[in-house]
């Protein structure tokens, strides 16, 4: 498959994860106004998770090889599993106690820039270069995210809660990437091939000690889960944990090896803004955003369609070098 195809067909699956994980912000911000308990809520969509994509894994008889990689090296996926996944549930179920929805997923935005900036951490080969262009993208597509809060900040009454939601988010949106990153890079220098699906399996099962830890905190303060919020942490589990979760790494994984269009995909996460607006507006008759809210928007649609065209020139200037550099080997 030529590089454009590879970034065409990744921002498609990204598009396509971001309207699914938007699910997380919509069904985290029900539960906590229905007065469902912040641990169940972290813990059950994990939970659920774990049997979802083991059915699917093993349907695709790719469940025997996952859990002997498993086995093999469980320090690695019980810590990027703890990190990349138990600790953003853990970090956006509270954050949801003290911002709306459409906050929390506008917050958690500072994930496109995280994937950026923490490259020279998490890669030992060329990947580990701070590609400046797409740098500069994302800050344009996060002033578009800022101006989209500007408008309803003022209206927030608990303006502490609200630093603590976003400092809360912050830490999510590190560890996001963190862990999806690391494990890929990992796994590559053990020379283990593992898919999407094989991955997001992994984590979710290597994060299993933080999640017993959750459910008896929850147990204790609150109880046994409601059946409302097992049902709403069942369809996040499968809305976005597995379809966005599996989509979105899908698209990272095509195009793991080109940092230009990686941060490109995790930039299409912004559309996560969008799909959560439009939950809230149908299922909690959240008003919709005015003038700075549109103008964000219009913001952020920019930046994103600048850096699809970046990644698209980028990747055809590549195809081209690589038929040229071929031609001459011939």
């Amino acid at each position: 498959m030529s590089q454009q195809r590879k970034v065409l067909l990744a921002i498609i699956w990204g598009i396509g994860a971001s309207l699914f994980l938007s699910s997380t912000f919509i069904i985290n911000s029900l539960i906590a106004g229905s007065g469902g308990h912040w641990a169940w809520t972290a813990a059950l969509r994990s939970l659920f998770l774990i049997p979802i994509l083991s059915l699917v894994v093993l349907l695709a008889r790719q469940l025997k090889p996952t859990l002997i990689t498993i086995r093999q090296y469980p320090v690695l996926f019980f810590k990027w599993g703890t990190i990349g996944f138990g600790a953003l549930y853990t970090a956006l179920a509270l954050a949801s106690l003290w911002a709306p929805g459409w906050m929390v997923a506008a917050s958690f935005q500072v994930n496109i820039l995280a994937g950026i900036l923490l490259a020279p951490f998490i890669y030992p080969d060329h990947r580990r270069a701070v590609p400046k262009r797409p740098l500069l993208i994302t800050l344009i597509i996060l002033t578009g995210v800022f101006i989209m809060q500007f408008e309803k900040l003022g209206q927030l009454q608990d303006a502490k809660g609200t630093l603590l939601s976003f400092l809360l988010v912050l830490i999510g949106a590190v560890v996001w990437p963190l862990g999806n990153r690391k494990l890929m890079v990992d796994l590559e220098h053990k020379g283990v091939h593992l898919n999407a699906l094989q991955r997001v399996l992994g984590m979710s099962i290597g994060c299993l000690p933080l999640l017993v830890i959750l459910a008896v905190v929850g147990y204790v303060k609150s109880g046994a889960p409601s059946f409302a919020q097992c049902e709403a942490s069942f369809y996040s589990a499968l809305f976005s944990g597995f379809l966005g979760g599996v989509g979105f790494y899908q698209a990272t994984q095509l195009v793991s090896k080109n940092t230009v269009a990686l941060a490109a995909i995790e930039a299409t996460q912004v559309l996560e803004i969008l799909f959560t607006l439009i939950g809230e507006v149908i299922l909690k008759g959240v008003g919709f955003p005015g003038y700075y809210a549109r103008f964000g928007f219009g913001v952020v649609m920019v930046g994103l369609l600048i850096h699809f065209y970046n990644t698209w020139h980028h990747s055809k200037s590549k195809t081209e070098s690589s038929n040229i550099l071929t031609a001459k080997v011939s």
